[in-house]
């Protein structure tokens, strides 16, 4: 949504399954591998980013990007991330693995109590939160009143809001709630495994 307001000299990722019209730009570069690393995994991955030159992607972490971002581009920016309900997004990631065949994990074989067993959950505290927890990001915008957010924000910032974009849809085919899928036990796993992102922003099943 934003790409479409930025200047040739802004940093757009790309993003996939790929949408019409977007266009990739500025995000290769050099970097330091070293900074923001807080483990053998943070090194091994920011060193095969360093060799393909993949300064920024889609999804970067937010520590990562402050590492990466000259310093005062990352102190007066505004930066913003989204999040969601922890059961929702767990049951909307449940059906991506199981009916997004572009999805390098696609499993249509999939169940839910597998998916959980696995421990396949989608944790996006990383991507506004440093290495200890903290939140980093100025803001961090409700999925489930994201049109609402995002309409207030481009108001802020004397932008034209058209409307939220239609990415990724098509995936999740069952439009059931979360509340009628999952049982007490799931809810249960579910609300262990996101504890920390249910105590920053209050989420109720």
């Amino acid at each position: 949504m934003l790409a479409k307001s930025c200047g040739p000299n802004a940093i757009v990722t790309p993003i996939f399954p790929e949408v019409h019209g977007h266009q990739p730009r500025n995000f290769r570069g050099w970097f330091p591998p070293w900074r923001e690393v807080r483990s053998r995994e943070d090194l091994r991955k920011n060193l095969v980013e360093f060799r393909r030159r993949e300064k920024f992607y889609n999804h970067i972490p937010a520590r990562f990007a402050r590492a990466r971002l000259p310093r005062e581009i990352w102190d007066s920016y505004l930066k913003i991330c989204v999040e969601r309900n922890p059961w929702d997004k767990t049951l909307s990631h449940f059906h991506m693995f199981r009916h997004a065949d572009w999805h390098q994990r696609y499993d249509p074989t999939l169940t839910l109590d597998k998916y959980l067993e696995r421990g396949i959950f989608c944790h996006n505290a990383r991507f506004y939160c440093d290495a200890h927890g903290r939140v980093i990001v100025d803001r961090v915008l409700r999925y489930d009143q994201l049109d609402a957010d995002l309409s207030a924000l481009y108001d802020e910032l004397g932008m034209k809001y058209e409307g939220l974009p239609n990415a990724k849809a098509g995936i999740r085919t069952d439009k059931r709630s979360y509340r009628e899928v999952f049982t007490d036990a799931q809810r249960e796993r579910i609300q262990k495994e996101f504890s920390h992102e249910i105590a920053l922003f209050n989420w109720k099943f």
